[in-house]
């Protein structure tokens, strides 16, 4: 299950990248800023087509990810569970990590806000489309319509589970009691400071971890000033619009519409470079990821090793992914989505959507093979992620259960709640697993 989430949420990220990458280049196209109007037109159909898969990867991954992790959930508890029953030593308590996905409240939250929102956007396509399609276009209609069932089958799924994971974590806490918490809290390390962490780490790891950080920060502020910009562009050019309709492009003078044109591209810039950096980003932080494994390991064969910083055994005493892994993930969602854009735009699947696309076979059919490899290469890096990270587990899990034993410490407070009302998460201060009276008056 975490293979499956450690790759599938990168590959989400990857695709906001692509999104973003696409605006730009509707924005150029757009425009028509390039002096041959052959190549406008068709970075303005390749940003439009590649929007379908856009939306269509962002609402099945979306699914799947949040369906691994309500599985991940059930699982968690069903072995937590089984393990009790077995007779498990009550020193031998849930690490807070798997506490948090037993005591969950409501469980399987965010399958259940998915699905119901694909079910909502699948009903609103059946309802449009039974009164706008046509006798040849009625496997549109069939596919709404078997979405909105899958999706409301899965809201169904996930509200009936809720009363066998509370009575399994009703039977977890008849084991381990409040007072089994209490022992084992008390036998970890407190967490301290960062500053203190950061004093404790070589020099080294330190320096890669601020250029980790500083590609990753710059990345960020690229994007929401690109992302400024072009709200700004689209106030001054398209004052009258709303929010169903674009509205007419205003006019200017030329020394206005040459400012808008430097406009345009400094927000390409600003989007190529913060998606770029961001990438570089994950890179250099599996860089130090494996900087720090390297130090826990050395740590682990030396019985005479001091202590290792508590930020590192905080952190590596829950599942680390592979860093490295889901940055190849997030590559792999790029060149899906422009894959599919070109390889519908080529082979003329588009053509029938809009009269838009109706030369767009003849511009992109010379691209076809190289669409395909780039699909059947995303793919493949997809699936080496997820068998790439399940290979790793198994030594992750190692390393993580002898930091645990070695030198159990708790996890760092985790904030809940809105704005304002915010307090610590019980599953990250201890204890957790009984539910509270409240919790359980309102189960009856």
């Amino acid at each position: 299950m975490n293979a499956g989430i450690n790759a599938l949420a990168p590959f989400l990220v990857g695709i906001g990248a692509a999104f973003v990458l696409l605006l730009a280049v509707a924005m150029v196209g757009e425009e028509a800023l390039f002096d041959e109007p052959a190549v406008s037109g068709a970075l303005d159909q390749l940003a439009r087509a590649s929007m379908v898969p856009v939306l269509v990867l962002a609402l099945g991954v979306g699914v799947l990810t949040t369906a691994l992790s309500a599985l991940r959930e059930v699982i968690t508890s069903r072995a937590i569970a089984r393990a009790a029953h077995d007779g498990a030593p009550r020193t031998a308590v849930p690490h807070p990590s798997q506490v948090d996905l037993v005591a969950a409240r409501p469980p399987f939250v965010a399958f259940f806000v998915v699905s119901a929102l694909l079910a909502g956007i699948g009903l609103l396509f059946t309802v449009v489309a039974a009164f706008s399609v046509n006798g040849s276009e009625m496997y549109i209609l069939w596919g709404s319509l078997a979405v909105t069932g899958v999706a409301g089958a899965f809201v169904l799924l996930a509200l009936a589970g809720r009363p066998a994971h509370h009575r399994r974590r009703l039977a977890i806490a008849a084991h381990w009691t409040t007072a089994d918490e209490h022992a084992a809290w008390r036998r970890a390390a407190p967490a301290r400071s960062q500053d203190d962490d950061e004093a404790a780490l070589p020099p080294d790891l330190r320096r890669k971890q601020r250029t980790a950080t500083w590609y990753e920060y710059v990345g960020i502020v690229c994007l929401a000033l690109g992302f400024s910009l072009l709200q700004l562009w689209l106030f001054v050019t398209h004052p009258f619009r709303s929010a169903t309709d674009a509205g007419p492009r205003a006019e200017y003078g030329d020394g206005v519409e040459v400012v808008l044109v430097v406009g345009v591209w400094v927000f390409a810039a600003l989007v190529v470079a913060a998606v770029g950096l961001l990438v570089v980003g994950f890179f250099a932080d599996a860089a130090v990821q494996r900087h720090e494994q390297e130090i826990l390991r050395q740590a682990l064969a030396d019985r005479t090793a001091p202590r290792p910083p508590r930020g590192l055994l905080r952190k590596y005493a829950d599942h680390q992914p592979v860093i490295f892994v889901q940055a190849l993930a997030l590559l792999a969602a790029l060149g899906t989505t422009l894959g599919w854009g070109v390889y519908s735009l080529g082979t003329g699947g588009m053509a029938d959507v809009a009269t838009l696309y109706g030369d767009a076979d003849e511009t992109f059919g010379g691209f076809v093979p190289q669409a395909l490899v780039t699909l059947a290469v995303s793919v493949a890096l997809v699936v080496g992620a997820i068998v790439w990270d399940v290979v790793a587990a198994a030594r992750g899990y190692e390393l993580r259960s002898q930091v645990v034993e070695r030198w159990p410490i708790k996890p760092s407070p985790r904030m809940v709640g809105e704005d304002g009302k915010k307090r610590p998460d019980p599953a990250s201060t201890g204890p957790s697993l009984t539910p509270k009276p409240k919790s359980l008056t309102a189960r009856r």
